[in-house]
């Protein structure tokens, strides 16, 4: 609703609601396995409603003031499958699984078997219910005076988490890990999908997990900004543009008996604020000092040419909720394994635990209720933790400048060619304190054990840590990345029934992960953390698109079809419009090039293939045709990481033609219809993913699978008034 308050006041409103229900349809049917979707299995419930409030004041012909107020609120709740059946515990008999107390943890727990398809329920994270909302306030004023125009605000942000859904590690129904490693020999070969399959079949499992959620996960953040800035005009060929921006963004708290959690690494001790003698906030601070300045100008060559650059700093907003949303102990996470590699950690056949009176298979080992009344609490020893340190925590920004050159060619086009770059600095990102080197296994872990004695057989340790055997994140702003590009375009404005659009980018993104609210690490070595900057996962080296929309010259008022009569109205209003694409591939963060690690016997780590040849693309597609010839990558059959690095291949590229004829009629002065056809890749191009980067796959480098984004048509009809 908009009301025109007097003629220089204006205020708007807005409300709106979005409910829907998305599916998620799994591929094995009653047996679950991955969504054949790219979405979540089952059925998500949304309801998603918006409120806004605006104006606009003008109290002189220079001077300008406007702002709004938003707020948003999101809810929803997802159900799988199989949810409502103990299918865990009642129907396959393991302890552990699912907890009869609690409805949300009901399904079938998800078995991972090294080179098959997942089978059960893969998604830990579902089912999920989420009740969030925002509060948004922004407010300018712009004051034009002479050679300038200055203009300053603010802006104010209020986020609230309200979340139920136990993500970490396994999930609340369970899992069960095969890697081959308990089947194959020790000291032989590394174990392949046989021996994958061959110790899921005896039921020795090497690893296993689950998470229970015992608080609601809750999370408050507030985040301030505010900028001033001046457009000046210092010639009619030179304007300049110059600003400067201050953020400050407090500390998240949670709603509840505690503020704040923290992990002290020097007791094993998870510190709740607010309880005891704790302080809210635990030590933990954030910087006052976030200043944004930018600086940008336009010189006008001549009639016909423009040079424009800049240099901005923008501070990434990421809250902080996304990565400290619901660890211990809102949520316990744990992760139970072997000894080593090739002692499982237990048994859910019959055969592997012989009792007296009758077998008795070993699930999951019980994770029950933290008491919090202290404020200090031991974090168990198999329980996943992601954890801020004491001090600043670092909010990483990014740094971005341009240099560009504009130039207005014959018949109406326009050329423009320019360098783009950014670096980001102190990117958000974990580092796993809890990893440890080759060999080393359990207990080269710094929070396993203090000191271990590896001359002994089996290997001992003299003196004990913390006992913990699993992931420990530390959160901080310590990554870096950085982004190159030639940035090419052509335009011609809409003139004589045509206009085209065409972009060309060159570029070349690099980082450490590709993530920065779950930002974990491939190698948490601290002699090799650089081995993990490489080309980003998303990585697109070349882009080229190409878009135009056509009137075509037939009809009322064009070159043919002019005269009148039926031909005239049949063919008179058409147009055309078309999108044409070529992307090249991405190097593949979604299938990484991987080797069994048994070999590596390390915690927190990946190990990568042996580069053993001349990488050869192949370019075959489907069982048996291998993108890139596999017999370049062999097992790495010493302890050691592998020498193939981060993203190191491109996966295959893209070519898409969106094409639309359309064509509008003027019902009467005030009521026109438009009949459209869309086209989605006209040509139905496969649009494949890429090939599979596990080496102790059968299907190694094969292209097994496409994108959703088949041909698909469209019919529409448009009224407008």
């Amino acid at each position: 609703m908009d009301w025109n308050r007097t003629s220089r006041h204006s205020i708007f409103a807005k409300y709106s609601a979005m409910k829907s229900v998305f599916h998620g349809e799994p591929s094995l049917g009653q047996a679950i396995g991955d969504c054949a979707c790219d979405g979540g299995l089952g059925d998500f419930h949304d309801l998603v409603q918006l409120v806004t409030v605006g104006h606009t004041l003008t109290l002189s012909p220079t001077l300008v003031v406007d702002g709004n107020v938003g707020f948003t609120r999101m809810s929803e709740y997802g159900q799988t499958p199989d949810f409502g059946n103990n299918i865990g515990s009642d129907v396959l008999g393991i302890p552990g699984t699912n907890n009869g107390s609690d409805l949300r943890s009901s399904g079938i727990p998800f078995f991972s078997v090294t080179g098959f398809a997942d089978l059960g329920n893969p998604e830990g994270w579902n089912p999920a219910f989420r009740n969030d909302w925002s509060f948004t306030s922004s407010h300018n004023v712009r004051w034009s005076h002479g050679k300038h125009q200055v203009s300053a605000g603010t802006d104010i942000v209020h986020h609230h988490l309200n979340h139920w859904q136990p993500e970490l590690g396994s999930g609340p129904r369970g899992e069960f890990d095969f890697s081959g490693s308990t089947t194959a020999l020790n000291g032989g070969a590394p174990p392949n999908l046989f021996n994958a399959f061959a110790q899921f079949e005896l039921g020795l499992f090497n690893g296993t997990g689950k998470s229970e959620q015992f608080i609601k996960a809750t999370a408050k953040e507030w985040q301030f900004g505010w900028f001033v800035g001046d457009r000046y005009r210092i010639t009619s060929k030179l304007t300049v543009t110059l600003g400067l921006r201050y953020e400050y963004y407090p500390l998240m708290t949670r709603d509840g008996a505690f503020k704040f959690d923290r992990y002290d690494v020097t007791t094993n001790n998870v510190l709740l604020g607010g309880i005891g003698s704790n302080p809210a906030n635990l030590g933990v601070t954030t910087s006052k000092k976030l200043f944004a300045p930018r600086v940008g100008f336009a010189y006008q060559i001549n009639n016909g040419t423009v040079v424009r650059a800049g240099f901005g700093i923008s501070v990434d907003p990421l809250p902080l909720a996304r990565p400290l949303r619901g660890f211990y102990p809102l949520t316990v996470g744990s992760n139970f394994s072997g000894v080593n590699s090739f002692v499982p950690a237990g048994s859910f056949s019959p055969l592997a635990a012989p009792l007296p009176g009758g077998p008795l298979p070993v699930g999951i080992p019980s994770v029950c209720c933290p008491d919090i009344s202290s404020g200090t609490l031991p974090l168990p020893a198999q329980a996943l933790e992601r954890t801020v340190g004491p001090g600043e925590l670092k909010r990483g920004y990014i740094e971005s400048w341009n240099l560009v050159v504009e130039r207005k060619l014959p018949a109406n086009f326009f050329f423009s060619v320019g360098y783009v770059g950014t670096q980001t600095v102190h990117q958000f990102g974990d580092l796993n304190i809890n990893a440890s080197l080759p060999g080393t296994g359990q207990l080269g872990q710094p929070l396993n054990c203090q000191t271990p004695n590896f001359t002994t057989n089996p290997p001992t340790c003299v003196v004990p840590a913390f006992g913990r055997t699993t992931d420990t994140l530390l959160f901080q702003g310590w990554l870096s990345a950085n982004y190159h590009s030639l940035q090419a375009a052509i335009t011609r404005q809409f003139s004589k029934g045509l206009m085209v659009k065409g972009a060309y980018t060159y570029s070349k993104a690099i980082d450490m992960t590709d993530d920065d609210g779950w930002a974990e690490l491939d190698w948490n070595d601290p002699n090799i953390l650089r081995r993990n900057r490489a080309q980003a996962g998303f990585n697109t080296p070349h882009i080229f698109q190409l878009a135009y929309v056509y009137e075509l010259p037939l009809g009322k008022g064009k070159p043919w079809a002019n005269g009148g009569g039926t031909a005239t109205k049949i063919l008179s209003g058409w147009q055309t419009s078309s999108i044409f694409s070529a992307i090249s591939g991405q190097p593949g963060w979604d299938s990484p090039l991987r080797a069994s690690d048994a070999s590596l016997n390390a915690k927190g780590q990946v190990q990568t293939p042996d580069l053993v040849g001349q990488v050869k693309k192949l370019g075959g597609v489907g069982p048996g045709n291998p993108y890139y010839d596999p017999t370049a990558f062999a097992p790495v059959t010493i302890v050691g990481y592998g020498n193939v690095g981060r993203n190191t291949l491109l996966g295959p590229g893209t070519v898409n033609l969106d094409f639309s004829l359309f064509r509008t009629v003027n019902i009467t002065e005030r009521f026109g219809l438009q009949l459209r056809v869309d086209a989605a890749n006209l040509f139905n191009s496969p649009h494949f993913n890429n090939p599979n980067g596990d080496l102790t796959s059968g299907s190694f480098m094969e292209i097994n699978s496409a994108k959703f984004d088949e041909r698909q048509f469209r019919l529409g009809v448009r009224l407008s008034f």
